[in-house]
């Protein structure tokens, strides 16, 4: 069940929702005022109040502003201030024609907790109409802060074409530390708003979400995701190829243009936006970690790489000063353990500490871990290049 604007936003709607006012080239619900909101150019405000009780089951949300930006892209907002479009609809800035505006919530689960009628009720609202009657699990990963489960499904009968064989399932880690620090630090809701917010205009290669849940008061969470696999996780200790890294920093480039210099993003109440480089490594942790980690690894370093250390942490504070534009949303944790390679696109996962950024931060990180020093400093340049030129492309201005 989905409620729908039409193409010319005053169109029959599926059921009564109020009566709307024509007036130039917007439409209001008669009596209502006009949102203040960060977002430009309001373009209606729709309630469901009058839906019949037997369409109202567990909806998220029960008024939306459908608004449109500066730069002619189309959102849903809701009262609380977040930017929406449901999961399971196209851009809605390139569809236009249909902006689906409400979606159905499904409980939050652990590991142990999920069973076939979860997985069925979480498909069949993704448009799966195929019954779940058992699965076998496997443990994914080696997660710091998360689990990670595949499920491998049956069905009652014969499954619908678009039937996954197996899913991914996330959710909380099982160290109690891990996920207190995944709770109290934002990471697990900045993931779950990147799923539900974010993901569908990224265009950044990431897993279709079939659910992307969290619970207001535990802050517990589930996502469950089409499964990748024979795609393969990187190793950061291994590194990549080359031709690896050009594929990596080309959906670099698809993320970061997408969402360049988007306040309407960065305002977000979910999005983290430091005034600086990153916000998560102040310069005061930074010198307290660098004075342990030099008392006690010292031994095992050469002499130029404490060297290069001590110069970094004495020019942390500069480093991380307050940053103009511009600035994009960014994964923060870009690097080859959080992809999945296989076919002719990487995958990009695990967005617990995604922010918004000065440019340019992804892609320094994936370079400085990516290689040994040798093929970094043969090939930096070049993959650079490579990466602006796609940026510029695809749309970003004022980055040289």
């Amino acid at each position: 069940m989905r409620l729908t604007l039409t193409k010319a936003m005053t169109g029959a709607l599926p059921w009564h929702c109020g009566t709307f006012r024509r007036q130039q080239n917007r439409c209001w619900p008669i009596g209502t005022v006009r949102p203040s909101c960060a977002v430009k150019t309001p373009m209606a405000i729709l309630s469901t109040s009058p839906c019949p009780p037997a369409t109202l089951i567990r909806w998220r949300l029960l008024f939306t502003h459908v608004l449109k930006n500066s730069r002619g892209k189309f959102y849903i907002k809701t009262l609380s201030g977040r930017m929406r479009v449901c999961q399971q609809a196209a851009h809605a800035h390139r569809i236009r024609g249909e902006i689906v505006a409400l979606i159905q919530s499904v409980p939050v689960v652990s590991p142990t907790q999920v069973t076939p009628g979860w997985i069925t009720d979480v498909l069949q609202k993704n448009g799966i109409d195929g019954t779940v009657s058992a699965f076998t699990m496997e443990n994914v990963g080696t997660g710091q802060l998360g689990e990670t489960r595949r499920y491998f499904l049956e069905y009652e009968g014969a499954p619908p074409a678009n039937a996954p064989n197996s899913v991914v399932g996330k959710f909380p880690s099982d160290n109690e530390v891990a996920s207190t620090t995944g709770k109290e630090m934002g990471f697990y809701r900045s993931e779950v708003m990147f799923y539900r917010e974010a993901a569908h205009r990224a265009e950044i290669r990431t897993p279709k979400v079939y659910a992307a849940e969290l619970d207001p008061d535990s802050h517990d969470f589930v996502l469950l995701f089409e499964d990748l696999a024979p795609a393969v996780a990187g190793d950061h200790m291994q590194g990549c190829s080359l031709e690896q890294a050009r594929l990596a920093l080309k959906e670099a480039a698809k993320l970061h243009a997408a969402f360049w210099n988007d306040t309407d993003l960065m305002n977000q109440d979910w999005v983290y936006a430091p005034e600086g480089s990153q916000g998560f490594y102040t310069t005061e942790l930074m010198e307290s970690s660098w004075v342990h980690f030099e008392k006690t690894y010292a031994h095992r370093m050469e002499p130029e790489v404490i060297q290069v250390c001590d110069k970094y942490i004495r020019h942390h504070a500069a480093w991380n000063a307050p940053r103009d534009m511009p600035k994009c949303f960014s994964h923060n944790d870009f690097r080859v353990d959080n992809m999945l390679f296989g076919g002719e696109r990487v995958a990009v996962v695990d967005w617990q500490t995604s922010n918004f950024l000065g440019s340019g931060m992804d892609v320094a990180y994936f370079l400085g871990g990516a290689f040994d020093r040798e093929t970094r400093r043969a090939n930096e340049a070049q993959l650079l290049h490579k990466y602006h030129d796609d940026l510029v492309v695809q749309g970003a201005e004022g980055y040289s």
